[in-house]
């Protein structure tokens, strides 16, 4: 899409509708003063996602997260899909050093030649 960090959240902001629209607005009153936006913009998704995901389905795909294995998948695909999960599972990967241990973690080591 070509977008640059600094209109990712001014792009994701204006896709918002209805109830989402609504939850920024009060949440964006409430942002503390000198934060890059990024950082609260981060922060704001994962409050989000647990205001308007299913407590259910945010447990499933936690556990998801949890389980993930790169298994049949090719490394491209694995991390795909490691990225979705993870949104769901911050308290699990809180820095990029956890995430990243998490990820090397369901890598398959062995090549089959």
């Amino acid at each position: 899409m070509g977008l640059v960090d600094s209109n990712i959240v001014d792009f994701t902001i204006f896709q918002m509708h209805g109830s989402t629209k609504r939850w920024w607005k009060v949440y964006e009153k409430g942002m503390p003063a000198g934060l890059l936006p990024l950082t609260w913009f981060n922060q704001a998704m994962v409050e989000g996602l647990e205001k308007f995901i299913s407590f259910t389905k945010s447990e499933e795909l936690h556990n998801q997260f949890e389980c993930l294995q790169e298994g049949s998948m090719t490394v491209t695909q694995y991390e795909t899909r490691f990225v979705d999960l993870s949104r769901h599972s911050a308290i699990l990967v809180p820095t990029v050093r956890e995430k990243v241990r998490k990820f090397i973690e369901g890598l398959i080591y062995g090549i089959i030649l």
